[in-house]
C-alpha cells in the first residue's frame, strides 16, 4: 500500500478535474529572446568509467566537494537499470550500489543529523518508486545508507529529482517528479536517531513529460524542464503557490527538445549561471542566474584527443570550486548517451575554465554554500 496520504490523492483527483495543468498564472518573460550564437565547442578532460548496464542507462550526475581536500572530490553517476556509482576526478570508479532503477540524484551540504551537520544525497529510485537517502563518508569517499524508512512518493513512477535547502528557515527539501509532469515537495529531517525521514509538503502540476529540476537555494527559485515545451520557474518554498514564468521555451533554434538537465552555477554576489541540457541539439545552453534568465551563450563539447564527443545528454551538474590541479577553475560534468565503445554509457568532465574562457562567461572559485544568503531580485 501507498504511503501518500488521502489528502494528496484528493489534491491529484480536484487537479485533473478543473484542468489546473499550468497553476494559478502564467505569466511570460518580456522581450528577452537574444539572437542565437553559434555553439561554442570545447572538449572534456577525462571520461568515466561506464556505467555496469549497457543501452540507455547512465543518466544524471551530481558533484560532492572534499570539505579538506577538493582533489579528493567525487562524482556521483546514476544507472536508471541498476544502482549508483561513484567516481573520483580521474574517472576510476570507486563503488557503485546495486540499489535499483535510480534515475536522479542531488545532494545538499550541511544537513543536521545527529549532533553533526554532513551532506546529504537524494536519489529517485524507480523499481520501487521511493526516495532513498545517503551520506558520504570523508574518509573513504563512499556512500552511507541512512533512510529511515521506505519513503514511497504519491505520484507516478519516480523520475526527476532535485533538492532545496531553504536559506529562510533552514530546513531542507526534495522535489520528484514523474513523466507525467506531476510533482511532489518533501521536507526532510532526522528521525531522531541519525537516519533522514520524510514528509510531504506540496503537490502541483506542470502539464506534460518533465524530469530535469534544480533549485537556486539563495533565490528560493525552482526551475523545471518540461521537455517539450521549455524551462519553467516555481517560487520553492513549501507554502507558495503554482504561480510560474517561462524562463525559455523550445525554439529549435536556441533550446531544442528534449530539454533534459538543469544546473546553476554559483558566483558571489547573485551571479553565476543557469545551465540547461538541449538534447536535441546536443549542445547545453547558458542563461544569466538573476533578473529574467537572460540568454549568455551556447556550447558543446566535441571531441578531444582522447575523449570521445558529448551526445543526447540527460543530466548535468557544475561547481564553481577549484577541485584540485585538475579542475582549479571549476568543474562541469554531462551524461553522454555514447559514451562507451561497448554500448555502455558514461559520464564527461569538463574544466570549467576552459567553457568560461571560450564562452566569456564568469570564473569565481570563491562562492561556498555555507555562504548563501537570500537574495531578492
Amino acid at each position: 500500500m501507498k504511503t501518500a496520504s488521502a489528502l494528496r490523492g484528493m489534491f491529484w483527483s480536484a487537479i485533473v478535474s478543473v484542468g489546473l495543468w499550468v497553476g494559478a498564472e502564467v505569466p511570460l518573460m518580456g522581450d528577452q529572446f537574444t539572437p542565437p550564437q553559434q555553439s561554442i565547442s570545447i572538449s572534456a578532460a577525462v571520461e568515466t568509467d561506464p556505467v555496469p548496464n549497457t543501452g540507455d542507462a547512465a543518466d544524471d550526475p551530481a558533484i560532492w566537494v572534499h570539505p579538506s581536500d577538493p582533489a579528493l572530490s567525487i562524482i556521483l553517476g546514476t544507472d536508471k537499470k541498476g544502482g549508483l556509482a561513484v567516481y573520483d576526478l580521474s574517472g576510476q570508479e570507486l563503488q557503485y550500489l546495486e540499489d535499483g532503477r535510480i534515475n536522479n540524484v542531488d545532494l545538499r551540504y550541511d544537513f543536521p543529523l545527529g549532533d553533526r551537520r554532513e551532506a546529504v544525497v537524494a536519489v529517485s529510485e524507480r523499481s520501487d518508486d521511493l526516495l532513498v537517502f545517503y551520506t558520504v563518508d570523508v574518509e573513504t569517499r563512499s556512500l552511507l545508507h541512512v533512510t529511515s524508512r521506505p519513503i514511497e512518493i504519491g505520484i507516478g513512477e519516480a523520475y526527476g529529482l532535485c533538492m532545496y535547502h531553504s536559506v529562510r528557515t533552514d530546513e531542507y527539501y526534495v522535489f520528484v517528479n514523474d513523466e507525467d509532469g506531476l510533482v511532489e515537495q518533501w521536507r526532510i529531517f532526522d528521525d531522531g536517531t541519525g537516519q533522514v525521514d520524510a514528509e510531504w509538503v506540496r503537490s502541483f502540476a506542470v502539464g506534460s513529460q518533465t524530469e530535469g529540476c534544480v533549485v537556486d537555494d539563495e533565490r528560493g527559485s525552482l526551475y523545471i524542464a518540461e521537455e517539450d515545451v521549455g524551462i519553467w520557474k516555481y517560487a520553492a518554498e513549501p507554502d507558495a503557490s503554482a504561480t510560474r514564468t517561462l524562463v525559455a521555451a523550445v525554439d529549435e533554434e536556441q533550446l531544442v527538445a528534449d530539454v533534459e538537465g538543469l544546473t546553476i552555477y554559483y558566483a558571489a554576489g547573485g551571479g553565476g549561471y543557469l545551465i540547461a541540457s538541449s538534447q536535441g541539439s546536443d549542445s547545453f545552453v547558458v542563461y544569466q542566474r538573476d533578473g529574467d534568465n537572460a540568454y549568455v551563450a551556447t556550447f558543446e563539447i566535441a571531441a578531444g584527443e582522447t575523449v570521445d564527443k558529448v551526445t543526447n545528454t540527460d543530466g548535468i551538474d557544475v561547481v564553481n570550486l577549484a577541485l584540485g590541479e585538475a579542475f582549479p577553475g571549476g568543474l562541469f560534468v554531462a551524461q553522454d548517451s555514447d559514451g562507451a565503445e561497448d554500448g555502455r554509457q558514461n559520464f564527461k568532465l569538463v574544466s570549467w575554465a576552459v567553457i568560461a574562457e571560450a564562452a566569456g562567461l564568469t570564473i569565481d572559485t570563491s562562492w561556498e554554500p555555507g555562504q548563501a544568503v537570500v537574495i531578492e531580485d
